[in-house]
């Protein structure tokens, strides 16, 4: 399992909006049987995390050395720019299982596809429950169980260890499925057609304006 690090330190007195545009972020740090703290990191620093730091653990190193072990809880953006405004990391103990969602990787090929049909994927990522040392990087999905056109993988059957890892999601919940060629075609058709016929009642709806501004000039 990767751990990921960022720099942090203790809040100054300025109101979020100045950290802000400092190029500064304001977060804070909670957790079972630990006071909530606030704290501050560079926002640059943070976008450099990768994708997979989002389900793993990161170390929020303090400058005097201290160093704190955190999953990340949420992120808050600005809606119009993605500008990220605030971050809830929530402190981990490793005696304690918690619930993180994890990547789903698809290996192998799908005989299915093979034949034809196409793949469609359904659920990108996996709810788990796990301590923290026994996160996975990700958890795999086996494509070979796709032999005909509408098989199914379900989440039950990723591949985990079980001694150490549960999977959270329905057990008959959809991973990925084999899509027969004429149900994807099907589904092409009917949106062209849609496309098709909204733009022949617009261009006749504009005809017929037309007329009614003719008639009215006349």
């Amino acid at each position: 399992m990767d751990k990921y690090l960022l720099s942090v330190a203790t809040r100054e007195e300025k109101t979020p909006n100045q950290l802000r545009r400092e190029g500064i972020v304001p977060g804070t740090i909670y957790g079972p049987q630990f006071d909530s703290v606030n704290l501050q990191f560079c926002a640059k620093e943070f976008s450099r995390l990768p994708a997979a730091a989002f389900s793993h653990l990161v170390d929020l190193n303090y400058e005097d050395g201290k160093k704190v072990s955190v999953i990340i809880r949420k992120v808050q953006r600005k809606a119009t720019t993605g500008q990220v405004l605030n971050v809830e990391f929530y402190k981990i103990k490793l005696d304690r299982k918690l619930t993180v969602s994890v990547p789903i990787k698809l290996k192998g090929t799908a005989p299915a596809v093979v034949k034809g049909a196409q793949l469609m994927e359904v659920s990108l990522t996996a709810d788990v429950e796990c301590f923290p040392g026994d996160i996975p990087d990700f958890i795999e999905g086996d494509l070979s169980k796709l032999k005909e056109a509408d098989d199914i993988i379900h989440f039950q059957d990723l591949e985990i260890d079980e001694e150490k890892i549960r999977i959270l999601n329905p057990a008959e919940g959809v991973v990925a499925k084999a899509m027969a060629p004429r149900v994807a075609a099907g589904a092409g058709a009917a949106a062209s057609a849609a496309s098709e016929e909204a733009g022949e009642e617009a261009t006749e709806g504009a005809g017929e304006e037309a007329k009614e501004e003719a008639a009215a000039a006349s």
